[in-house]
C-alpha cells in the first residue's frame, strides 16, 4: 500500500440475498413518520410559523450562512450559484416537503456550500494538492442493487487500491494537518450524520448498512456543485433532473469532482482509486471527458428485480421528505428515470472507445466473484495480487453487520409488472444479454447496498 495512508476496516460480508416476496412483510412497512419525527416534524412547523429560518429556502440565506458558518467567502467558481438557484427554487414550489424536510434540505445545501468554501481555501493554501495523480480510476457503474458494492470492494481489496469511505465523501477536507487528529474529527462529524439518518430511516440497518468506515457512493462530491442526479430521484424533482440533463455542460462539475478527488488523495494517497455510484451512467461523456484513461466496469441485472429493490430503498428517502411513502408513484418514477439514465449511457457508449468498458452479468458476479475480478482486470491490463483468490474468498466469509433481516420488498406494491418494465428496457436487455425472469419470486444474490 501506499505509504502515508493506514486503511480503515473495512467491510462488505458475503453476497446475500435480497428477497422479493409477496406475502411476508417488507423491510419498509411503515409508510408515514413515526412518532420521532412526527414529533419533530410538528416543532418545525411551529418554527415556521413564528418565522425562525431553519427551514428558508432562499439561496442568499444559504450561502450566507455557509460564510458564517466558515469564516470564508471564496467559493471559486461560481458555476454552482445556477443549480443552486433551481434547486432551491423547484423545492420552494413543490408545496408537498413537509416542514422538518425543509429543514434536512436547508442545511444539506449550507453544507454543500461550506464544503466548497473550505474546498477553495484548502487548494490555495496547498496549490500543489492540484498536481495530484488521479490515473486510470475505476468506475464501477450500472444499475442500482446489481452487485456494484461488492465489485467495487473487491477491486480495492488490491494494496495501493482503495474506494471512497463515508466519513470523507462527507468531509472533505482537512481540519487540521495532524492526520490522526483529523481522521478522528471527521468520522466524529460522519457518525453524527449517520446518527440522525439512522433516526430518520432505522431500516437502513437492513436496506443498505451505512457505516463512518463503509466505501460509499462518490455522488456527495457533486453536491457540492448542486448539480445530483441523485436528488432528483431521491424527492422526485423531476423538472430539476430534467434541467440539469438538458441545460448543465456536466464537464464543469465533473471538473469540480476532480479536484475534489485530489483533495482527498492528496491527504490519503493511493495508487488508483476505485470509485462507485449509479449516477455516472446519466453522464458517462463527461466522466470520460475528465478522467479519458478511466477504467469502467459496467454491471448489468434483470431491470425488473432492480427496480423493486431500488424502489424499497428510495422510498426510505421519499418518506422522509414528503411525510409518506407512494408506492406506485415510486414505481413508476423509478422505472421511467432509471430508464432515461440507461439509455444516456447506451448512446455514449458509441461514440467512445470500446476498450474503455467491461460487462459483467450479475449472475456470473454471483456464481464466481473472484473470475469476474481477474476477466475484468486481464481486460484492462490491470495487476492483481497472486493470493488475490484467498483474499476474494476472505472477504466475503466475513461476518456482515446487518445480518439481523433480509431485505424484503414486493414489486407489486410498487406497481411494478415484469413484462412491462422488461418491453421497456428491452434495447437495454438485447444488447447485454441480460437474464430476465429467474429471481422474480425466489431469493436473488445481491451485494450489501450495491
Amino acid at each position: 500500500m501506499t505509504a502515508g495512508y493506514k486503511r480503515p476496516p473495512t467491510f462488505a460480508g458475503p453476497l446475500t440475498y435480497g428477497l422479493m416476496t409477496m406475502s411476508s412483510p417488507s423491510t419498509v412497512h411503515r409508510l408515514h413518520y413515526g412518532a420521532t419525527l412526527q414529533l419533530a416534524n410538528a416543532a418545525a412547523r411551529v418554527g415556521e410559523a413564528v418565522g425562525l429560518p431553519l427551514g428558508r429556502l432562499e439561496a442568499d440565506s444559504i450561502l450566507d450562512a455557509a460564510r458564517r458558518q466558515t469564516g470564508l467567502t471564496d467559493w471559486g467558481d461560481e458555476h454552482f450559484l445556477e443549480p443552486l438557484n433551481h434547486v432551491v427554487a423547484a423545492v420552494r414550489e413543490r408545496e408537498a416537503f413537509t416542514p422538518l424536510a425543509r429543514i434536512i434540505l436547508r442545511q444539506s445545501w449550507i453544507r454543500a456550500v461550506c464544503n466548497r468554501l473550505w474546498v477553495q481555501d484548502w487548494v490555495k493554501q496547498h496549490p500543489e494538492t492540484l498536481q495530484t495523480s488521479v490515473q486510470r480510476p475505476i468506475f464501477v457503474l450500472g444499475f442500482p442493487r446489481t452487485g456494484t458494492t461488492v465489485l467495487q470492494n473487491l477491486f480495492a481489496l488490491k494494496e495501493g487500491r482503495r474506494g471512497l469511505y463515508f466519513w470523507e465523501l462527507t468531509n472533505p477536507v482537512p481540519t487540521t494537518l495532524d492526520r490522526d487528529e483529523d481522521r478522528a474529527r471527521r468520522r466524529k462529524a460522519a457518525q453524527t450524520m449517520l446518527r440522525a439518518a439512522y433516526l430518520a430511516a432505522p431500516e437502513m440497518a437492513e436496506v443498505h448498512y451505512v457505516d463512518v468506515d463503509t466505501v460509499e457512493e462518490c455522488w456527495p462530491l457533486f453536491a457540492n456543485s448542486f448539480c445530483v442526479m441523485n436528488w432528483e430521484l431521491q424527492s422526485g424533482l423531476e423538472a430539476y433532473g430534467k434541467w440539469l440533463l438538458d441545460t448543465i455542460d456536466m464537464r464543469i462539475p465533473y471538473g469540480e469532482y476532480k479536484r475534489h478527488l485530489q483533495v482527498l488523495v492528496a491527504q490519503n494517497p493511493a495508487d488508483q482509486l476505485v470509485l462507485k455510484c449509479p449516477e455516472h451512467l446519466w453522464f458517462v461523456d463527461a466522466l470520460l471527458a475528465t478522467f479519458p484513461d478511466a477504467c469502467i466496469v459496467w454491471t448489468h441485472r434483470d431491470p425488473f428485480d432492480t427496480l423493486a429493490s431500488y424502489c424499497s430503498l428510495m422510498s426510505l428517502q421519499w418518506r422522509t421528505l414528503y411525510g409518506h411513502i407512494d408506492r406506485p408513484a415510486i414505481g413508476a418514477y423509478m422505472q421511467r428515470s432509471l430508464h432515461t439514465g440507461v439509455q444516456r449511457a447506451m448512446a455514449a457508449r458509441e461514440r467512445h472507445d470500446p476498450r474503455r468498458f467491461y460487462d459483467v452479468r450479475f449472475e456470473e458476479l454471483v456464481a464466481d466473484p473472484a473470475g469476474v475480478l481477474e476477466k475484468a482486470s486481464a481486460w484492462f491490463d490491470l495487476e492483481l495480487p497472486p493470493d488475490h483468490r484467498q483474499q476474494v474468498t476472505a472477504y466475503l466469509g466475513q461476518k456482515r453487520s446487518d445480518e439481523r433481516g433480509r431485505h424484503r420488498y414486493s414489486a407489486d406494491d410498487y406497481g411494478l409488472d415484469p413484462d412491462r418494465v422488461r418491453e421497456l428496457y428491452g434495447d437495454y436487455i438485447r444488447q447485454f444479454g441480460v437474464e430476465t425472469g429467474k429471481n422474480t419470486r425466489t431469493p436473488a444474490p445481491a451485494g450489501r447496498g450495491g
